[in-house]
Parts: structure tokens; sequence; C-alpha cells
């Protein structure tokens, strides 16, 4: 998706419930802005949607022959150990109207090969946010995804989710050679396999031009690479009137 394109999205779904910065929009379309140009195709699929929000631009990057779906437990919040959002279908549906992606409605951990297909170009994980849970995110991932693919994992150092960042670390040193850090942004980490990296980083130079935020970009060590990062050009915390500056560029 475009940078104008993403506008779009932020614009029309400002009053959907959802955490989805701004700044990971952008970096979900410039993602699949390189995988139009690198002729990457394949489907989409998306691990906990609450109502809609990035299920939303999942199904607008979908293109024609390609199959996006979605897997929540919904009304089945007994299954909600962690509390980690509350899908809604009747939300979900009513927000996704006219997109109508593939819905499974049970446990990620339930998920088949058939129901994720083996030929997703990018994979989302928002699900149960406990360590196991996202270990079995992952695996779930690394069985859907392409060779060119790309994961997205949210919340992955977020202090309010510690189990999310104890099953991202679990996952990498039982399985090391699945998924490298590709990029992190505002809430959102992308991984890919290692040998796809290269077909995304030599597009780096092109993530000013895409992005439209108060970030900027440099490159961190991370896991024994060198990884494209969102750097916050101000902490509300320490200084808000920059940051509400900044926001309103």
């Amino acid at each position: 998706m475009t940078r104008d394109e993403v506008l779009r999205y932020l614009d029309d779904t400002r009053d959907v419930e959802g955490w989805f910065f701004p700044v990971d929009a952008y970096l979900f379309g410039f993602i699949d802005e390189i995988q139009k140009r690198e002729r990457i195709q394949g489907n989409l699929f998306e691990i906990g949607v609450h109502h809609g929000k990035t299920a939303i631009f999942l199904a607008r990057m979908r293109r024609e022959g390609e199959i996006a779906g979605v897997c929540d437990i919904f009304d089945q919040q007994e299954l909600n150990v962690d509390r980690s959002g509350e899908g809604n279908r009747a939300i979900f549906e009513r927000n996704l109207r006219g997109h109508k992606p593939r819905v499974f409605a049970k446990l990620s951990s339930a998920l088949t090969p058939d129901d994720t297909t083996e030929r997703c170009r990018f994979f989302h994980i928002d699900g149960g946010h406990r360590a196991e849970d996202v270990v079995n995110d992952l695996e779930v991932a690394a069985r859907a995804l392409l060779p060119d693919g790309v994961v997205a994992v949210d919340d992955l150092f977020n202090p309010n989710w510690p189990g999310v960042g104890e099953g991202f670390y679990r996952f990498i040193a039982a399985r090391p050679d699945v998924f490298v850090p590709l990029l992190i942004g505002g809430n959102k980490v992308l991984l890919a396999r290692p040998e796809a990296a290269e077909r995304y980083e030599r597009h780096w130079s092109g993530v000013h031009e895409a992005v439209d935020a108060p970030f900027d970009f440099g490159v961190k060590e991370w896991l024994g690479r060198r990884v494209l990062t969102a750097i916050r050009l101000a902490w509300v915390d320490l200084d808000p009137y920059g940051a509400a500056r900044l926001h309103a560029r």
C-alpha cells in the first residue's frame, strides 16, 4: 500500500477500536510495496483481531487471487486466559463489511495448514500474550509462511506484556534458523526467513518516503544482526509538549 493509501486507511478507521500505531501501518504498507516490487505473491493471515483494525489493513493489502484469513476466539472469552484484547465478532464483521476474510473462531493452537494455507506472504501475530501462546503462534506462522514472506509480532517490547518477549526468545532459542529480525516499528517487530532478509533490506533507503510519523530510522544491533529501527524523536513522558508538536506535524 502506498503512503497515500495508508493515510486513507488511517482516516477511514479512526473510530475503529484497536492498537495499531500509525507508524506500524506505514511500515506494513512499506513491506507490501516491497513485496509488489519483488513480485512476492501469497495469502495474508492474522491471529487475534479484537475489532478488526489491522484485519481491515490486511484486507486492503489483498490482491487478486490472494486469500485473507483471521483467527480469534471471539465470544469464547473463557479461553482468553490473559485478557489480552477481547474480540467481538459482531463488531468485527460490521467493521469488515465488504472485505469478507475467512474467519476461524477458535484457539490459534487448533489452526491447521488448511486454515492458514501454507502460502502466506504476510502473517500478523496479535493473539494470546502468554509465552506459550506466542511460541505456538510463531510455530503456526513458520508453517504458513512462504520462503519470502514476513511475520509481524505485536507487543514484543511492551512492558505491560512481558510474556510476549519471553515466548519470542524461547522460540528463537529453540529454532534459531527459522526467523531473523527485519524491522522494529512502534509496537510491531517484523521477521523474515534468514535467506529472504536481503530482498527486503535492499529497499531500506526508501523508508523515509514511505512513513509519515514522528520517528526517525536507524540501524540497531539485535540478535546478531543490524536491524532497521523506528526511533522516537520524543518521549511523551519526558517531553509531552515536544511529542505533541511532532504528532501535529
